[in-house]
């Protein structure tokens, strides 16, 4: 007897296809190597990054995620998705967080499909991201930098999809004050960035199915 999918999992792929953003559109005014404004070049000098927000192509996807190697000085430790700052020579966000994914967890550009884009997210630390997901076809042998990544892990879709898992905290940093997600899956605590990301991803799978969207915050 097949054990039936989970409600946050039946019809996924075509949901998620109509969740995200799709490519070349949403986005056209990000012109500087496909998504950097020209006007923040003075404001925010080389910090315009991407990410890649994997999905392994299952009967119930799997987000894949990073532990980042405990000895880096900045954000060690915590989890992310592979992704980095955008290179002079790199041609788009889709070109930047599929390079970022190769070198950091050996992911195969020729393995993944890029369907589309989350919202741009502005970090506290002053960096514009913006995340690209993308379908990745099993069996994937993971090689991970160990200079950057410590860990490469999964989270199952309808774990992830289930808004009333996120938690929201306050923070004040340099007199500004902050709201700061958090999502526990097992021993991993993601948060931040990441956990915003994840919800951005959430609020707007749930959101195809609802005629008048909530909003989350």
């Amino acid at each position: 007897m097949t054990q039936s999918l989970h409600p946050l999992v039946a019809g996924w792929r075509d949901k998620l296809r109509a969740a995200v953003s799709p490519l070349g559109s949403g986005v056209g005014h990000l012109q500087v190597r496909g998504y950097k404004p020209p006007d923040q070049d003075r404001i925010r000098p080389g910090k315009t990054a991407a990410v890649l927000v994997p999905l392994l192509d299952l009967e119930e996807p799997e987000i894949v995620l990073t532990r980042r190697a405990d000895h880096l000085p900045q954000h060690a430790g915590q989890v992310s998705f592979p992704g980095g700052a955008a290179e002079p020579g790199d041609t788009s966000a889709v070109h930047t967080a599929l390079r970022e994914a190769f070198e950091e967890i050996g992911l195969p550009p020729a393995q993944t499909l890029p369907l589309g884009f989350l919202d741009r997210l502005d970090t506290i630390s002053d960096y514009r991201v913006l995340p690209i997901v993308a379908l990745v076809q099993p069996p994937v042998v993971w090689k991970p930098d160990f200079r950057e990544v410590a860990e490469v892990f999964t989270v199952p879709w309808s774990f992830a999809m289930d808004l009333s898992r996120y938690e929201k905290r306050p923070i004040e940093r340099a007199g500004v004050k902050h709201t700061l997600w958090y999502l526990q899956y097992e021993r991993h605590t993601i948060w931040g960035a990441t956990a915003m990301m994840l919800l951005n991803l959430a609020v707007r799978y749930r959101d195809v199915d609802n005629a008048s969207p909530a909003v989350v915050g």
